[in-house]
């Protein structure tokens, strides 16, 4: 739930601090143990301001959450008069700190209104072209139709606004291959550049990815993957 502006004054110095370290080095990457250092500071904050919820979360994976509160904060350092939707928002941290620190992100989620990107956008077409950032945290590899989810994203989106999204990416992966548990598939460079980037309306990748000069690092579910960020311009 968003705070009332009154109740963000708990964190007073909140967002001034995250200017040290909101720098953003690259929004097409895979975030590693590299990354994971870097961030540092953003999982800090996430603990400091969610610790209950951040004692559920499985360490190595926070990262994504660091990279989005980040990003959210660089491309709109001034979140004030800004529209800002977060596709499944149940249980992301990045959504719940941003509310935390006071700032007005609107979020959906099947779990907490019903609502997934598909049915939003359905039943809101006013909405399209009003956004100035959509972001997703760690869904997209759980949607079955994610070439729709990305093209629902970047239809809410204003000329000049973000899709920021994260996903699990295994270059090497194919169709048929061992998956995570809840996931529908893992993503690969020509996933990503080519078959997502080409789905969306008028967007172009906001920075040169490096996707595919990565390791995979991150053990779960029987399975070896990593994370990687799409982070797209409305042009």
């Amino acid at each position: 739930m968003l705070l009332a502006q009154s109740e963000s004054c708990f964190f007073p110095h909140v967002s001034d601090s995250m200017n040290s370290f909101i720098n953003v080095p690259s929004f097409n990457t895979v975030l590693n143990d590299e990354a994971r250092k870097h961030y540092l500071p953003a999982t800090n904050l996430l603990f400091g301001l969610l610790p209950e919820m951040m004692s559920r979360k499985i360490p190595e994976a926070n990262v994504q959450q660091a990279f989005i509160l980040s990003a959210v904060l660089q491309l709109l350092p001034d979140l004030s008069g800004k529209r800002v939707l977060c596709a499944g928002c149940f249980e992301d941290t990045a959504y719940e700190a941003l509310c935390r620190m006071g700032y007005p992100v609107h979020g959906i989620d099947p779990q907490t209104d019903g609502h997934d990107l598909a049915s939003f956008v359905a039943e809101n077409p006013e909405l399209q072209g009003t956004y100035d950032l959509v972001f997703a945290t760690s869904v997209l590899e759980h949607v079955p139709e994610d070439e729709s989810f990305v093209r629902d994203a970047s239809h809410l989106v204003r000329k000049g606004g973000h899709v920021v999204l994260t996903c699990d990416f295994d270059n090497a992966w194919k169709p048929g291959g061992a998956l995570p548990p809840t996931d529908v598939r893992l993503f690969t460079v020509h996933d990503l550049e080519d078959r997502l980037l080409g789905a969306m309306d008028g967007c172009s990748l906001l920075d040169k990815p490096d996707w595919g000069d990565h390791e995979t690092d991150f053990h779960y579910g029987g399975c070896c993957y990593s994370f990687a960020t799409f982070t797209v311009i409305k042009n």
